[in-house]
């Protein structure tokens, strides 16, 4: 795993985006997710996340930055939780703080999490302004994320170093 940066609500873009575009800049930023589909986001798997109610219908057939927020989180999320538990848990995010605060809290922890795992060292999450139990349900959440991407690239390593020996 090579040092991850996703980006924080003020990097999101400002004009509002085509599902086409919108599925390029997920690829982008979320490089780093093991995926055994085929592909991590589809036009097909957004207008199915619209029509289950976990992100919001596009204006116009365009997305907005609060679009790609919520589909970077449910695009992470699904690796390892449903979708009903995804919509629960940005419920619980989204009700306690604003939706900007929310996900630059997620993101920022996320890649504490992902940063420990690269050092090969014990989890480290950043501190909360206010602890609260989302607070631990939020952390409990990327240390499950991280750890299953480190039993996939431990596992990819160790087949790479069986085939080569």
């Amino acid at each position: 795993m090579e040092k991850i940066h996703l980006p924080r609500w003020n990097e999101l873009p400002s004009i509002d985006l085509y599902a086409d575009q919108v599925v390029t800049l997920l690829e982008q930023w979320l490089f780093f997710i093991p995926n055994s589909e085929d592909r991590l986001i589809t036009k097909s798997m957004i207008n199915n996340y619209v029509k289950h109610g976990i992100v919001e219908a596009p204006k116009n057939k365009k997305y907005t930055t609060t679009h790609l927020a919520y589909l970077i989180i449910v695009c992470i999320f699904k690796q390892v939780y449903s979708m009903n538990e995804i919509m629960q848990m940005i419920r619980l995010q989204v009700h306690a703080y604003p939706i900007e605060q929310a996900y630059d809290y997620y993101i920022e922890d996320l890649e504490s999490c992902i940063l420990s795992i690269i050092e090969q060292r014990p989890i480290t999450h950043v501190k909360a302004t206010e602890e609260n139990p989302y607070t631990e349900i939020l952390h409990s959440v990327n240390e499950s994320l991280v750890s299953k991407f480190n039993v996939q690239r431990l596992l990819k390593e160790a087949y790479i170093q069986k085939e080569n020996s």
